[in-house]
């Protein structure tokens, strides 16, 4: 018989020193000799405490001592490149140019648009190479300073006037006739690191009008320019988009709920490397010992079961020390959990990290995937489920894994339109019987156009004409119009649904990860088992799968998951001694 355990959040973060654990048999209100373990280190703390191998990138080494882009902060990040690939861009550099700040600075609304529109065109990130995000660094820093000053029509003009000059010369800079000629050109070789766009701006290969004399016209000559009218054209587009984003959060239980008779073999950090094989334990800075006891043992516990429902030898989780795992120690705080692909590190976060524990796994399954299949000589990191797989992924299972997408992605769904407005005349003429629907609907558009699916032969472009046609026929009627439809699609509901919430949902991954937890919990369900640590929540429907698709899902991933067992992949440690 499996015994349950309630593990809750808040008693560890209201009490210091008595940890309470309930379960189904007994209650102590003392910890356990054999979790009462102190760091190697020497580390005061009994739980919260680093151990394994050093995983750099968290908040606690960022924030070492180093200014942020100087030279010695540059070495350091060069250590680990996939690190300072995340770290070198556009946005950590100067953040959002946001018009207030900029108005607020003395920018006039033109020189402000100017500059705006100029910064749009800096790429985010160099190209991946030491050299690259060096020249990036400095090509930044000194537009930075070249705007800093340029606040009204003739400084911005003089600013743009010497950028002009520089980039030239960087493109010169490229000629080895030209560098003979002046050798100085090579100083200025830095400023093509902010890309192709940002030249174009100065550096024609026709006759056409120079890109920033086009920004001149839109910031000096044109109404957008004046009186900060681009500012509240933005933030109009920027409000309907926020109204017509989705929201949703992550449901974080109050209470960890355990059903289950696999013991985990976790009561201090250092049992995650011995019974799991995690390469590093990681603990950010703020993370308490009552916090920290808390997430090793519900983690442990999760780990184990996650482990007995795919039936994977225990190391096998860790994908044989390729992982790594953090709690409180890499996360913005806003997020309940984050996967870096770069590092190959779960962080889950000191107070919403609970319920979030099988979806990061997904994502470090989506990624390790596509390193094995590249037999981890790949340079770039990135996830099977939006990436070519390499040609070391066994084919049965590549043929599975593009099965099991396809069914996440494809179906019988339907999608949300809004009617537009002013609302347009239909392009094409149709059969009475089609017009006909929509009386027989009594009038309900989405209803009139599922009836027609399997009546008629009606190409996907066709769908959204008839639903107008359907709309000037309710208005002809003198019938209320309705500000939305339905209209039928070749896309799963799940797949519809992510991408009315916007771009992030509907990605890949996401989608691959939400559907591999909702999977897990069927699963542990079926098998008599609950933990709401490992996963919680995906059973409320929307993001996740609901209905007859997320057993169509469900068997794909048994299809899939069944494949993986049988060649052996992740119960043979040997496919992975290359991993780390």
């Amino acid at each position: 018989m499996s015994q349950q355990s309630v593990m809750s959040l808040f008693d560890y973060f209201m009490f210091e020193q008595d940890y309470q654990v309930v379960d189904q048999h007994e209650i102590f209100f003392n910890p356990p000799a054999a979790v009462v373990a102190s760091s190697s280190s020497g580390n005061s703390k009994q739980f919260a405490y680093d151990c394994g191998e050093e995983l750099r990138g968290a908040r606690k080494h960022l924030a070492s001592g180093l200014v942020k882009f100087s030279s010695e902060w540059q070495t350091a990040m060069e250590v680990d490149p996939s690190q300072a690939y995340d770290l070198v861009c556009k946005d950590g550099l100067i953040g959002s140019l946001n018009a207030e700040n900029l108005q607020e600075e003395g920018y006039t609304s033109e020189a402000a648009l100017v500059v705006k529109l100029i910064w749009d065109r800096v790429s985010q990130r160099p190209a991946d190479d030491s050299v690259q995000r060096r020249y990036f660094i400095q090509a930044v820093n000194e537009l930075r300073s070249l705007f800093r000053d340029a606040k009204t029509v003739d400084s911005v003009k003089s600013a743009v006037s010497e950028l002009r000059i520089n980039v030239r010369n960087a493109h010169y800079s490229q000629s080895e006739y030209q560098v003979k000629k002046n050798p100085e050109l090579l100083s200025y070789s830095h400023w093509l690191s902010l890309g192709d766009r940002f030249k174009s701006l100065f550096v024609t290969k026709s006759r056409a009008v120079a890109g920033y004399r086009k920004i001149y016209k839109r910031a000096f000559e044109s109404e957008e320019g004046q009186d900060w009218n681009w500012a509240k054209k933005r933030r109009n587009q920027s409000n309907r988009r926020q109204s017509n984003k989705a929201y949703w959060e992550r449901k974080v239980p109050d209470e960890v709920i355990r059903l289950s008779e696999k013991a985990s073999g976790v009561t201090k950090p250092e049992d995650f490397i011995t019974q799991y094989g995690f390469r590093g334990i990681q603990f950010g800075n703020w993370v308490d010992d009552a916090a920290g006891r808390y997430h090793v043992l519900c983690s442990g516990n999760a780990w184990a079961d996650l482990a007995s429902i795919l039936k994977l030898p225990p190391k096998a989780i860790s994908f044989y020390g390729a992982l790594g795992l953090a709690f409180g120690a890499r996360g913005s705080g806003k997020a309940a959990a984050h996967f870096e692909v770069s590092t190959n590190v779960m962080n889950l976060t000191k107070h919403r990290g609970g319920g979030s524990q099988c979806h990061e796994w997904a994502h470090a399954l989506d990624q390790n995937l596509y390193s094995y299949s590249h037999q981890f000589s790949n340079g770039k990191r990135a996830l099977l489920s939006g990436s070519e797989a390499g040609p070391h992924l066994p084919a049965e299972l590549k043929e599975a894994f593009a099965d099991l997408m396809k069914v996440i992605k494809e179906g019988n769904g339907k999608r949300l339109v809004k009617v537009p407005d002013p609302l347009p005349l239909p392009q094409s003429r149709y059969y009475d019987r089609i017009k006909g629907a929509l009386a027989l609907n009594n009038y309900d558009i989405s209803t009139a156009l599922q009836s027609l699916i399997g009546r008629y032969r009606i190409k996907n472009n066709q769908w959204m004409d008839i639903a107008i046609l359907y709309c000037n026929l309710l208005k002809e009627a003198g019938k209320e119009v309705p500000k939305s439809f339905y209209i039928p699609s070749d896309e799963s509901l799940f797949y519809s649904d992510a991408k009315n919430m916007g771009a992030y949902w509907r990605r890949d991954h996401e989608l691959f990860a939400r559907a591999f937890e909702s999977w897990i919990e069927d699963e542990l369900s079926a098998a008599g088992m609950t933990n709401s640590y490992l996963v919680y929540g995906t059973q409320f429907g929307s993001p996740y799968p609901y209905g007859e698709e997320r057993q169509f899902i469900n068997a794909s991933f048994r299809k899939w998951w069944e494949i993986m067992l049988q060649l052996e992949l992740f119960t043979n440690e040997r496919f992975w001694q290359n991993a780390n």
